[in-house]
């Protein structure tokens, strides 16, 4: 298992996860996907400007903690539709595992049972899903 890409709402990260990244030597790709910011205003544009670059510090942290395991980790941030960007980047990244995990603080994160439920539908990797 070489490539394990994980959706991320920036819960803490599972212990499992890490586990599975080292035994297995895998390279991770810390995955979050934002909803698309098209028909808003200009206001409302500045305050998504500035929530961009919180959740990308959010992610960066969590990618650190897991290079300081001893894990290659990269940091991936898409705006989209999450369960297309989840299906397409691991399609793309030739991944061999997607993971799925939490509850996340704000509703356009959350991984929830309707997310996790259509990419275990959809996906034509295997889906661990973690609490």
């Amino acid at each position: 298992m070489n490539t394990i890409m994980v959706a991320t709402n920036f819960s803490p990260l599972n212990e499992k996860l890490i586990d599975l990244a080292q035994v297995f030597t895998s390279t991770v790709y810390l995955l979050h996907v934002v909803l698309p910011n098209e028909d808003i205003s200009y206001r409302d544009k500045k305050e998504m400007g500035q929530e961009f670059a919180e959740e990308s510090s959010a992610l960066n942290e969590q990618a650190q903690q897991l290079r300081h395991q001893g894990i290659e980790t990269h940091a991936l941030l898409l705006e989209g539709i999450a369960t297309v960007a989840i299906l397409e980047e691991a399609d793309r990244l030739s991944a061999d595992l997607i993971v799925l995990g939490g509850v996340g603080k704000r509703r356009s994160t959350v991984l929830g049972d309707d997310l996790v439920h259509k990419i275990v539908k959809q996906s034509q990797l295997p889906v661990l899903v973690l609490p």
